[in-house]
């Protein structure tokens, strides 16, 4: 009897496509017929029409049933779109909404249940077609400048699970105070005129909320000191995931964590220039949960031992931007056990001369963090007052040979010491490398760019 190849069981080849990035699903698909079948859906399931290049409408077509999320690019002539049908669509992006061109075509994918839309202005039609998809959960508006028929808009929101607004006007009030919408459980706000007592009203109907992002402006002032009153009266019983990109007090940093300790908390999502010891202390009995951490401010000598710990003591994290932090703290921390880390935001700071006794140390932390895709060391606008990192051999590169999952590094574009060994080292390990933002020799560059690896800037 013929023994069969592993790679040719569809059930591990399907397994297998499951780790293949985007960008080699098609080479893959053309290595025999169960290949194919395996991959072909994947290649299909996401399509992204960019402006600019050729359009293949009958190509999509034919491969419809396989599409499960569209997007279509600023630019494009909506016309060119209603020869196209996607019976299982459940994503739609369109950066550019023409009412009167899009209503008729989006009616034909009632089945959707996200949609992402670029829009100016809205009128009655818009909302009616939207209260068509019986299966929406998930909208975001983006560039909304005229909310027309605004009632049409918070009955739509009764049958949402997450609500998105981008660089638009605050929704007028319309019978907003007498609706509730308990579906909805995710709220972000990217707002223009910043009405924080409207936003407050809704907010407050949405009785099942648990998680939160607002990005403020200059005439915010006041929203997180009235957002952490109502965190404190728990007002969300379920809300575990707070970020909040605007200036705020210790004392709303510290009411907005208290409110929350009753509750089981997953995530925590700060961007904060006023993040200190009274909040850290807090914050501490959630280690053991938290998944998301951001925190910002930058007297390194103050907050190493605060980054030190937060490394050492939160197993789940999967994110975390936290303060500079000395490198000779690290050295005599206990080791680091967010092993699920997938982006670091972190500035090593090393004092005179201690780079090279210090780095190895730093790199031992460092390669324990195995899932790691993102690593930063200049998050903030502050310019690095010494070498961050040198990724040279000599001064413990080969350490960070576990880093297998890396794609994306950015060095404050500190100029790298580095040659052709420690280039043809970063090619054989970190194999998933598709930017770098360090700044090396033209010919190195060229080097990387021929391998695919593009320059972080």
């Amino acid at each position: 009897m013929q023994s069969t190849h592993p790679l040719g069981i569809p059930e591990i080849v399907s397994y297998v496509a499951s780790y293949v990035r985007k960008r080699d699903l098609t080479a893959c698909a053309l290595v025999s017929k169960t290949w194919y079948q395996a991959f072909n859906p994947l290649i299909w399931h996401d399509i992204s029409w960019k402006y600019g290049r050729p359009f293949l409408p009958e190509a999509i077509q034919r491969h419809s049933q396989l599409v499960r999320a569209f997007k279509v690019p600023f630019g494009v002539e909506t016309k060119a779109l209603h020869s196209l049908r996607f019976p299982k669509l459940v994503s739609l992006d369109a950066e550019h909404y023409e009412l009167k061109d899009m209503n008729e075509w989006m009616m034909d994918h009632c089945s959707v249940t996200r949609l992402k839309l670029r829009v100016y202005e809205v009128d009655h039609e818009f909302w009616n077609s939207l209260l068509g998809f019986r299966h929406l959960k998930d909208l975001t508006l983006r560039d909304l400048r005229s909310w027309d028929d605004v009632d049409g808009f918070w009955q739509l929101c009764t049958h949402l699970e997450r609500l998105e607004i981008i660089k638009s006007y605050t929704p007028h009030q319309g019978n907003l105070l007498s609706m509730r919408f308990p579906s909805i459980k995710e709220l972000i706000f990217n707002l223009t005129d910043w009405n924080n007592v409207r936003i407050l009203e809704f907010m407050q109907r949405c009785s099942n909320l648990t998680s939160f992002k607002y990005v403020g402006g200059e005439e915010s002032a006041g929203f997180a000191s009235s957002f952490s009153d109502l965190v404190t009266a728990r007002t969300w019983s379920q809300l575990h995931s707070v970020s909040i990109w605007d200036d705020i007090a210790e004392d709303a940093i510290l009411r907005i964590i208290e409110g929350m300790q009753r509750i089981n908390v997953f995530e925590i999502y700060f961007l904060l220039d006023s993040f200190g010891f009274n909040a850290m202390e807090l914050l501490r009995p959630h280690f053991s949960n938290i998944r998301v951490l951001h925190l910002r401010c930058f007297n390194e000598s103050e907050t190493s031992p605060m980054a030190q710990e937060i490394l050492s003591s939160c197993p789940l994290l999967e994110q975390l931007t936290a303060p500079p932090i000395e490198a000779s703290v690290i050295a005599k921390g206990k080791p680091w056990v967010c092993t699920r880390l997938q982006e670091l935001k972190l500035m090593f700071v090393y004092a005179d001369s201690t780079l090279p006794c210090l780095q190895p140390l730093v790199f031992d932390q460092l390669a324990r963090l195995v899932r790691l895709e993102t690593w930063c060391t200049n998050y903030s606008n502050q310019k690095p007052p010494h070498q961050v990192v040198d990724l040279t051999l000599k001064n413990g590169l080969s350490k960070l040979s576990t880093l297998r999952s890396l794609r994306f590094i950015r060095l404050g574009n500190t100029y790298q010491k580095m040659g052709q060994q420690e280039i043809d080292w970063i090619l054989q390990h970190w194999i998933n490398l598709e930017n770098i933002g360090v700044s090396v020799n033209a010919a190195l560059t060229k080097r990387l760019k021929e391998h695919g690896i593009r320059k972080w800037t």
